[in-house]
């Protein structure tokens, strides 16, 4: 597989000159507070990605017709003020939010997503985020660092106070002093899974016309995502991501997305990455 492939495509099919995808991949973990090995995530989930088929069982379409290009890695920085930084100029170099084309993110860490909402909400007014993940992030600030992976919501919150949190089942006491309102519309994943459709519509009223989607490996349940920094038990399955990934692509202006905090464990489990790689290629599906 070369370097500007993913889901073993053909040549005419991962150009990043010509590609309606770019898959931009971000190794950093310069802040994790419990496992590492988030930083080999992306490479893990593109090595994998050679192994699926390219035709979506559930639309009945190829997603890969508009083309799918994985860009150069963002080399890791010193501090994570520089990462932040270093993303940031990337992302304005790639002119992502303006090229009509549609960036998808691996990570990495979470805190890699408040540098790329940052560029995102100075190119479209009103902008929102959709977050599924099992923490709420809204520290403001982690063993020293307001960059840190456990403040990436609230970093978010600096571009945007249009944030819908899904899937959460762990967030701490300070979060919910500081920030009750924003704790207070919080969908967690017990909510979903006794009322999905009265969730979605919840999440609807939250989003404005155009979302950027973060997505942390694990808002699944850790059964089927083993491979993340800080696994919380009870999360959502397949299904239920898949069916509000849906209903929201098709409903709203979706804009980027990323996908953060995937571990690869090593050996032959890579029931992770794998299912990092398939839920890429849902969001490509459901944005075509």
């Amino acid at each position: 597989m070369n370097g500007n492939n993913f889901f073993n495509l053909p040549v005419e099919r991962c150009d990043p000159k010509t590609a309606g995808y770019l898959i931009l991949p971000i190794p950093y973990e310069g802040t994790v507070c419990f496992l590492s090995g988030t930083i080999k995530g992306p490479e893990a989930i593109l090595a994998v990605s050679d192994q699926m088929e390219h035709f979506d069982e559930e639309l009945l379409i190829d997603f890969t017709q508009h083309g799918i290009a994985a860009l150069p890695p963002i080399p890791p920085a010193d501090t994570p003020e520089e990462e932040f930084e270093r993303i940031y100029s990337t992302v304005k170099q790639y002119n992502f939010f303006h090229s009509g084309r549609f960036p998808i993110i691996l990570g990495g860490e979470h805190s890699v997503t408040p540098p790329i909402v940052r560029a995102a909400a100075e190119s479209y007014e009103n902008l929102s985020v959709l977050q599924f993940d099992a923490h709420a992030d809204l520290r403001d600030s982690y063993t020293g660092s307001r960059y840190s992976h456990a403040s990436a919501m609230r970093r978010v919150l600096d571009w945007t106070p249009h944030l819908v949190q899904v899937g959460i089942r762990s967030f701490s006491e300070e979060e919910y002093r500081d920030c009750p309102e924003q704790i207070s519309r919080i969908l967690t994943a017990k909510m979903i899974t006794e009322n999905i459709h009265e969730s979605l519509d919840r999440i609807f009223c939250g989003l404005t016309e155009h979302v950027y989607i973060t997505f942390d490996i694990d808002v699944f349940d850790p059964s089927l995502a083993p491979g993340t920094g800080t696994p919380e038990p009870g999360g959502l399955n397949w299904q239920q991501i898949t069916y509000l990934l849906r209903k929201i692509c098709t409903t709203k202006k979706i804009v980027g997305a990323d996908l953060v905090e995937t571990i690869p464990l090593g050996g032959q489990n890579i029931i992770t990455e794998f299912l990092a790689a398939r839920l890429v290629a849902k969001i490509i599906t459901y944005t075509f």
